[in-house]
Order: C-alpha cells, then structure tokens, then sequence
C-alpha cells in the first residue's frame, strides 16, 4: 500500500504555484477539531433553493434505490430560471464521509447519510453551485440537481440482500448498499418527469464523499446519458474534494486504505468505475474505490479541484488510526482521526507548533499527491485538467473560497471558466500545481490567496 513511484513534481504543468517570501504568508490550519467523524461541508452561505424530491416508486417495491435503512432515496431540484439555459444541467453528488463496518453503518443509518426520514425539504449550495451569477456565472441559470447522499459509499454500492445487523440496541436491522440504483433512479426520474432527455450540456460534480463519486461515476453516467439525451453536445465533469489518496498514516499503517476496502466488499461497490474492475480483475479491486485509479480509466473530460493538502485528509488520512475492535467494532465509531500529536500540536496550532519534521510529513503528503495524479497517462490527456493548490481546507469550491484561492492569479473559478469553455485543448493549459510549504514554523503556508482559511467554519460533524 505504500506510495509505488517518484515522479517529477510539475510535469504537464505551466502554472505552479508561487512560493512567496517567508513573511507574507502564515499557514492557516485555524482551529480543526471538528474533524473527528465522517465530515460534510458547512458552507454559512449556502442556498437551499432546491426543492426535494422523494422517489417514492423507486424503493423497495421498485428497482431497489434506497438509503442504508430502507427508506425512499431522494434529490433536489431547481429548475433553469432561463430559456437560454433550460436544457442545460448541473448534477450534483452530496458528500458526508463514509462508514467502515457493519456497526459504523447502523450507526449511520439513524442519520440523513442513511436515511432520508429527516432530510430537509429543501437543500444547496455556494460557489460553483451559488444560484448567484456574479459568483458563478457558468452554471448560475442551470437546471440543477443535487443527489441526497445515504448509501454509505459514494453511491458505489450494489449489494443484492441487505446486510442484516445486530445493533447497540440488541435488534436486528437491514442495511441496504444500493447507491448504484440511486443513480439509476435519479436519472430514470430526471428523464421521464423533467426533461433530461432534451439535455445539450450537462456538468457533473460533487463534493468530498461526493468529490469522489464524480470521479467513479463520470463514465458511467456519460455513458447513460448519451442514451437519454442523444442532442447532447457537451459533458463534462468536476470533482471537489475527491481525490483521496490511498495512502498510509504517519507510523506507515494503512489505516484509509484498510476502511475503504471495507466498505467496498461490504456494500459489492461494482458501481465504480467499469474500466477499472476490468484492469486490475482479481487483483485487489477495491482500490478503484479510489480517485486514483478510476481516475486513471476515466475518458470523459474530467477537471478536478483539490488541495494536495486537504484538512479531511491530514486528519483522517495521514493522522489517522482503526477503531478499537474493527472491522468487527462494538461501537459505532466512525476512524479515529487527529489520532497523535501531529494533530494536537501541529494542525490545530495554526502552524507555529509544527516541527520541522511536522513539515517534512506535510510536504511529502504533497509529493505523494502529486506523484499519484501525474503517474497515469489521464493527467495529460487533450480535454482535461487539475487544479491542485495546498489550502488547508476542504470542498473550498463551494464557498466564497471558489472566487478566493488561486495560482498563477488564476483563481479556481477563471480556471473552471476557462476549461468549461474549452474545446478539448492541451491538458497542460488547464493543469495547476502546487508548492511546497515553506520551512519556517512561523510562515508555512507558500500560497498567499490562501489566506485565514478556517476549516472550522467549513466542516461539521455529521456522525
């Protein structure tokens, strides 16, 4: 599970981020401690224009597109306000973490990420989803669909029989892993009540949890739509916060990894990505439950956005540890991330308290990433992308951070802008890279438009 190679930092690449003298920047990791659990993004700002739609003839009684506890799945919806953008569309994957094992997934099958009893009525979202057009004037007037996320793997699962479970209350209860049907569903509703088949353009994104089921579903919902909507002339996709890395914990324990295989045997995750399964066959298939390698097989244009230090990940990746007792755990513990000093000392300080050896990890989680996204021939395929900076932040693409963060004085909305309105040019016009954070523990950060992120105000518990 280890890291397999060391690329050239930057290749494919003309815009780097700039590494400022010392004193401009002062590396903000504000105050963290909600990460702990599955986290989704909080945006204060966030609109919830769109209006639920409960696919009632969908569930049990029919394909089977149901939440982890039985319950009816659901998305929203908001209609284009324009004629000029009326078949065009934005689809949108709702994150919230992940659960583990089976206890982790009843635990989580009593919440709005398993269940869709006490989902809101209406739900949204900022930045590339702000209804605002002067803060996202691509895809503003869209029709828009946000899908409610309850299935516990970004929408990967197809697990025939339900997982029957023995909860802390000594009864037992069904979980269903059917996130794969939700799609389905989602745009068999799309098509037969709101006019998906007249579709022209259609973007394809998510967030964290979300982030990563636009990268395993890119394909497959290109290749649904190409049926459905035969007029068709443009789609594209634009995961947030995807891009896990299959990467071990700072003692070189696989705890992620370890988790996410977990959930991919048990919810049959053959929802990923198809290519995927067919290349490694046998051979460890769960790792095309990361953005890796479904990246890596996706052909459809693909331009993600993502910090190649993520606040999620520094926690619940690399300063991570199992829950006591897992897979077989007696709690409903969701990992156990921020699990040492590295947390406590570094992260949460703001940066003054980190080591040189804290940065040394921090700055060879960055080589890691950067080494896993340029490591596969998508990366300079004509018609994609990367935007991948250092903010220590998460689904940063969704608040006012969007107009915010930039490279090169290209912030992530001109660079979605400009790629969005490409026409299959040079992956190496649209790939932004990121630095390395500066030595000095007083001013770490090497991106000054990362300005006082807090991911304090971007993160909450869900769990």
């Amino acid at each position: 599970l280890a890291h397999r190679r060391r690329l050239p930092i930057g290749v494919f690449s003309t815009h780097t981020e700039a590494q400022p003298p010392a004193a401009m920047s002062k590396i903000s990791f504000g105050a963290v401690a909600a990460i702990a659990l599955g986290c989704a993004y909080a945006d204060p700002n966030s609109e919830g224009d769109l209006k639920q739609v409960l696919m009632t003839d969908e569930g049990l009684k029919g394909r089977g597109a149901v939440c982890l506890d039985g319950t009816d799945a659901a998305f929203y919806w908001r209609p284009s306000p324009t004629k000029a953008d009326q078949n065009n569309w934005q689809i949108y994957f709702e994150g919230g973490g992940w659960c583990y094992d089976e206890l982790d997934c009843w635990g989580r099958s009593a919440t709005q990420l398993g269940s869709s009893k006490d989902m809101p009525a209406t739900k949204g979202a900022g930045g590339i989803m702000s209804s605002d057009c002067d803060v996202n004037p691509d895809f503003c007037n869209f029709n828009r669909v946000y899908i409610a996320y309850c299935d516990g793997n970004s929408f990967a699962g197809d697990r025939a029989d339900p997982l029957v479970v023995k909860g802390l209350d000594g009864k037992e209860k069904k979980l269903y892993f059917r996130g794969k049907r939700i799609i389905d569903a989602v745009l068999s509703t799309l098509n037969n009540k709101y006019g998906l088949k007249d579709a022209e353009q259609v973007l394809l994104t998510g967030c964290s949890a979300g982030g990563l089921a636009t990268f395993l579903h890119t394909d497959y919902v290109h290749s649904a739509l190409k049926t459905i909507a035969p007029g068709m002339t443009r789609y594209k996709s634009i995961p947030i916060s995807g891009y896990f890395l299959l990467h071990s914990n700072l003692a070189g324990v696989p705890v992620y990894p370890t988790e996410m295989q977990s959930i991919f045997e048990m919810s049959n995750a053959t929802g990923v990505n198809s290519k995927c399964l067919q290349a490694l066959g046998s051979d460890r298939p769960w790792r095309c439950n990361f953005a890796e390698y479904s990246h890596a097989y996706t052909e459809a244009p693909i331009f993600p956005l993502n910090s190649a230090f993520d606040s999620w990940q520094a926690k619940c990746i690399l300063d991570s540890k199992l829950n006591k007792g897992f897979p077989n755990q007696t709690t409903t513990g969701n990992g156990d991330c921020g699990a040492t000093s590295f947390t406590t000392n570094c992260l949460n300080s703001g940066g003054p308290k980190c080591s040189s050896a804290d940065i040394e990890s921090m700055n060879g989680y960055i080589k890691s990433f950067e080494q896993d996204r340029a490591a596969h021939s998508v990366h300079s395929k004509k018609g994609n992308g990367f935007f991948a900076h250092t903010c220590y932040t998460h689904c940063e693409a969704q608040g006012g951070d969007y107009q915010k963060f930039a490279i090169g004085g290209v912030t992530i909305q001109q660079a979605v802008s400009k790629w969005w309105n490409s026409d299959m040019e040079s992956a190496e016009t649209h790939t932004y890279t990121p630095c390395q954070f500066n030595e000095d523990p007083q001013h770490h950060q090497c991106n000054p438009t990362c300005g006082g992120t807090s991911v304090s105000d971007e993160e909450v518990l869900v769990v």
